[in-house]
């Protein structure tokens, strides 16, 4: 609701500070009030300071709910426009924290379901907009002149922001985040949503269907996410992509600088080429000639030149040409029989046995520190190179996932279980090793063989 005063303001805050006439206001009130964005009444709460109000009463206006969802829309597309890369180096951690307290408000405090789908939505628009923005970084660093340093600056920024603050703590969180959607979809989305109904606030029958449909696909999209082989996997994998995509983007440049142009500007002019032909056959047959698709027409070269040059190169003045060094002539062919396309089958069958062979023994070292409960550090005394490498790896991976609420951390590897818990506070132990010592706070460690059913209440050896 609002008054003819407040409509000034509204639009002298919105930068029209030009003085607006009664007469003007009252022809746009018109015409919003015909397109039904704006709806007329008289405020009769109004209050008044004179007998003369008191007769007249002050007329209003308040917008429809269409114009409100035309307002929220316009500002939408300019916050998005002018949105900068975000790309939160916790994301996942955050989304893990919204599961568990959605299924907490589950089974407690149902009234606040509601709030916690609206949060599901908000961490699907953000793993949209940073996956967004990673791909169109790498996009425009194959796509665009890499030559011109605002594109390349701006699309390397962007990358290497990604693979820092992004894609090392998603694969960190990745397990943890698909153990809290995994007990989601123990309890089922359909569940939470139709629990969630009564703290939505949502009136109409109509409406309600809708409002569950929606969250539901929410909940399914959220799971879709990070599904295996769903999206997070596939942005992981494009990481290491980008970074031959930066390297290429960064040789591009180097060799367009010694060369004098770039291939992404012949591919352009060719285009241009292409485009300023008068017919389709002679289109065709430019890009016949560029791509080298026989037979394609060329232009005949005369017998004569008919251009005299204007000096020999003898008479000419001294040029100095820049020399650069390759591993190898680009563009020259090899002389004699082309050589042979090598059968990948064997070097990929070597490699897969390869593989394989490093999986059993890194399982078999695995399972060999298998504890027989909860064990002090010193337990493992006297590790050889081999043990002490995977045990290490179990050790570290399991102190960056401990859960202080919980008390413990978890690690895997192939094989095997790692469990770690603190031991006595304060208290520094140092293991004798075959290469040497380590030194670390008390701690619990358990180890058991993946597939082996750990006791409820382990037992803590000496």
């Amino acid at each position: 609701m609002s008054t003819l005063a407040d409509v000034r303001n509204l639009l002298a805050e919105v930068g029209y500070h030009d003085p607006i006439s009664n007469e003007d206001l009252d022809g746009a009130l018109k015409s919003l009030i015909d397109s039904g964005h704006v709806e007329p009444f008289e405020d009769y709460t109004a209050a008044v300071s004179s007998y003369a109000d008191a007769k007249r009463r002050r007329d209003a206006w308040a917008l429809t709910k269409q114009a409100r969802i035309m307002v929220a829309a316009v500002r939408d597309v300019i916050d998005s426009l002018d949105r900068s890369l975000q790309l939160p180096p916790r994301l996942l951690d955050a989304v893990e924290a919204t599961v568990r307290r959605t299924l907490s408000h589950f089974h407690q405090d149902a009234d606040l379901l509601a709030t916690d789908l609206e949060q599901v939505k908000a961490h699907l628009e953000q793993l949209q907009e940073a996956s967004g923005d990673f791909y169109g970084a790498v996009a425009t660093l194959v796509q665009h002149d890499v030559t011109d340093d605002a594109v390349f600056t701006t699309s390397r920024e962007r990358i290497l922001l990604a693979l820092r603050h992004f894609a090392y703590q998603t694969q960190r969180a990745l397990d943890r985040v698909r153990a809290a959607l995994a007990e989601l979809k123990a309890v089922g989305a359909s569940s939470i949503v139709e629990r969630a109904l009564p703290g939505a606030g949502v009136l109409d029958a109509r409406a309600q269907h809708s409002w569950l449909t929606e969250k539901r696909q929410q909940l399914d999209g959220l799971d879709a996410w990070f599904a295996p082989r769903g999206s997070i996997e596939r942005l992981i994998e494009a990481s290491a992509g980008a970074i031959h995509t930066l390297l290429g983007a960064i040789e591009r440049r180097f060799y367009a600088n010694s060369r004098g142009s770039d291939l992404g500007a012949d591919f352009r002019q060719l285009a241009r080429m292409i485009h300023a032909q008068p017919a389709e056959d002679a289109a065709y047959q430019v890009f016949a000639a560029g791509f080298g698709i026989w037979t394609a027409h060329h232009p005949r070269r005369p017998e004569f030149e008919d251009i005299a040059p204007g000096f020999s190169a003898s008479e000419g003045a001294m040029y100095t040409a820049q020399a650069v060094l390759r591993t190898s002539e680009r563009g020259a062919r090899s002389a004699g029989r082309p050589p042979k396309i090598p059968d990948l089958a064997e070097k990929r069958a070597h490699a897969e046995f390869v593989s394989q062979v490093d999986l059993e023994r890194r399982s078999a070292l695995a399972q060999d520190l298998v504890t027989p409960g909860r064990v002090p550090l010193t337990h493992f005394s006297g590790l050889d190179a081999d043990h002490t490498s995977v045990f290490v790896t179990l050790l570290e991976e399991a102190l960056d996932a401990f859960d202080h609420g919980a008390g413990c951390g978890t690690a895997e590897t192939v094989g095997a279980r790692l469990h770690l818990w603190l031991g006595e506070f304060g208290r520094m132990v140092t293991v004798e090793l075959e290469e040497g010592h380590l030194s670390s706070p008390d701690l619990r460690v358990e180890i058991v063989a993946l597939g082996a059913v750990s006791a409820a209440g382990s037992t803590e050896v000496a």
